[in-house]
């Protein structure tokens, strides 16, 4: 007969035999349900902010909510959740009932189903083809599969580009937050239909050039093929495209596809207000996600239209709607920090000013409740817009010519972390977006003297429109006209282009000096192709530069650009 140690030791053996097998258990239910949809939902107890913060270098976090963390894992994301050795729980995956999908466009049409992926392409360019002077259609890139990702153009005068503000609205960046989709379309509908009715419709229409895409990442949308079921958060790569931008706290991320499309439409653009649009949670949260520490010069701004398109929401909606946080606004990352989001890169590399707005804690809302949802949200989506208006308002032009500059505006005592902004080199044109108060500015362009502009009194809801003339500066002499170079984008990115067709054939040396005169880079031994030279400069930091050209003759050119 067995001692009672002995007994122990078989009770505790079996306990821990058990415990092996249920954990097993439940990794191949994860891997099962990857198999059987692509993704699977983990949730796990919160363990604290700064844990939160590593596990997020690794996984996409979902959302934290009541304590509790959720995760939506594709394929490549399970053997680096595994590795965290987290007690978590796998949340079934319910049949989507919900994602009922109209038999034609008319049906799809009344915005009370989800479009079947033909449907929805077929709705984009029958509205450009029903309003062709206030809409058309352009394609911003391909997805993994090759499904297009297209944008509607909406204004007064849609095939020009004209002086007006440009906006900019995404949604469905995570193919099973689908809500966004619909009522974008929607959107768009509704603008056209009301661009001659008098009010705020036809103010935008008139005065913005407005671009919407409705679908950012069709492949995880239309994750089984033309119609909506078990969509995936990812696109077809397994890569959440929310967390997948460039990030200067994560230099190793590698923009994937869509978002590659995405950054070079962008850049393309001079965006100046911008939101994206997701669900399974109920906010509007804006910059920054990635610092906790750094608030952006622009939080009161940020906060105050926040709350307005939340408030507005209140009025036209059931009490519990949108009322997360801070009665439904919070700043990113007192929320949880990512990486690699859109809002911070738009915000912080691209100048522009962008929040990210959650529609409804259910992701994938029934079709029934669309309607619902627009008509708790679409005066906010008006009024957010509108706040392009607002704000100081300016042209930059050389004083002598009259010709459009591509300045740095700098608001002095308050810019900092990149919130400066830039005018359009075409156009000369600006828009420094503040809260109520008084402001002073400077104006600076390479081969100018900067220009102090002060007492800028801004009140709420208005627009202070000036005009700046800068001069020459004595200390930087132009060189002769034929050997000046033409350098575009300005300001740039992280690529200019040279105008460099007489160089074809010919072996040229480069060289970059920063404003104070100091080499900062130098490539020898380029060739020139399509009549134009590529130069990175993605290593400089923000800033003028003076660019000199020798080709095989000693000859030497110059020109100068920012970054």
């Amino acid at each position: 007969m067995p001692c009672k140690k002995h007994i122990l030791i078989i009770i505790l053996t079996g306990l821990v035999i058990m415990a092996s097998a249920q954990e097993i258990a439940l990794d191949e239910k994860l891997f099962e349900q990857v198999e059987k949809y692509g993704q699977a939902e983990v949730v796990f107890e919160y363990p604290g902010y700064d844990q939160l913060n590593e596990i997020g270098r690794l996984i996409p976090v979902a959302k934290l909510e009541e304590g509790m963390v959720y995760c939506v894992l594709s394929a490549s994301d399970i053997n680096a959740f595994l590795s965290l050795n987290l007690k978590f729980k796998v949340i079934p995956r319910e049949p989507g009932k919900a994602v009922e999908s109209a038999m034609s466009v008319e049906e799809a049409m009344k915005w009370d189903l989800y479009p079947t992926y033909g449907q929805y392409d077929t709705i984009v360019h029958k509205l450009a083809n029903d309003y062709p002077f206030l809409c058309r259609v352009d394609t911003i890139g391909e997805s993994v599969e090759g499904r297009l990702i297209l944008a509607l153009k909406i204004s007064d005068n849609v095939h020009e580009d004209e002086n007006e503000p440009e906006v900019f609205y995404t949604a469905n960046m995570h193919g099973d937050e689908l809500q966004g989709f619909v009522l974008m379309l929607r959107l768009a509908e509704h603008l056209l239909m009301n661009a001659a009715n008098g009010e705020l419709e036809q103010a935008l229409v008139d005065s913005l050039e407005i671009w919407i895409n409705p679908l950012s990442n069709p492949d995880g949308t239309y994750h089984r093929g033309d119609t909506i079921t078990y969509p995936t958060r990812a696109n077809a790569n397994g890569t959440d495209l929310n967390r997948n931008f460039p990030d200067p706290l994560n230099p190793s991320i590698v923009p994937d596809v869509e978002n590659v499309a995405m950054i070079d439409f962008m850049r393309s653009r001079n965006f100046v207000l911008s939101a994206n649009f997701h669900s399974g949670y109920e906010v509007l949260n804006f910059p920054w996600d990635r610092w906790l520490s750094k608030i952006p010069a622009d939080s009161v701004w940020f906060y105050n239209i926040c709350r307005k398109y939340a408030d507005t929401v209140h009025q036209h909606s059931v009490a519990a709607y949108m009322d997360s946080y801070n009665n439904g606004v919070v700043r990113g990352a007192v929320w949880y920090q990512i990486q690699g989001g859109r809002q911070d890169y738009v915000t912080y590399e691209l100048q522009g000013r962008e929040v990210t707005v959650e529609l409804d804690d259910t992701k994938e809302t029934p079709a029934a409740q669309l309607p619902l949802l627009w008509d708790y949200n679409y005066r906010s989506f008006l009024g957010y817009l509108e706040n392009a208006f607002y704000g100081i308002h300016g042209k930059v032009v050389d004083g002598n010519t009259g010709e459009p500059v591509g300045a740095k505006i700098f608001v002095v005592g308050h810019d900092k972390d990149s919130s400066h902004v830039y005018s359009d080199p075409h156009t000369g044109m600006f828009v420094r977006m503040l809260s109520p108060g008084t402001w002073n500015i400077t104006v600076s362009a390479p081969g100018y003297d900067t220009r102090a502009v002060n007492g800028i009194t801004i009140t709420e809801s208005q627009q202070e429109f000036i005009t700046v003339k800068l001069t020459g500066t004595s200390s930087v002499t132009d060189p002769p006209g034929e050997n000046k170079l033409r350098i575009w984008p300005v300001p740039a990115a992280n690529h200019i282009f040279l105008d460099a067709g007489k160089f074809t054939g010919s072996r040229l040396s480069v060289s970059i000096f920063n404003q104070s005169g100091m080499l900062v880079h130098e490539m020898k031994d380029l060739f020139v192709e399509d009549n134009k030279l590529e130069i990175n400069i993605s290593h400089l930091s923000p800033g003028y530069y003076i660019i000199s050209l020798t080709d095989q003759g000693g000859r030497n050119y110059t020109g100068r650009f920012i970054r």
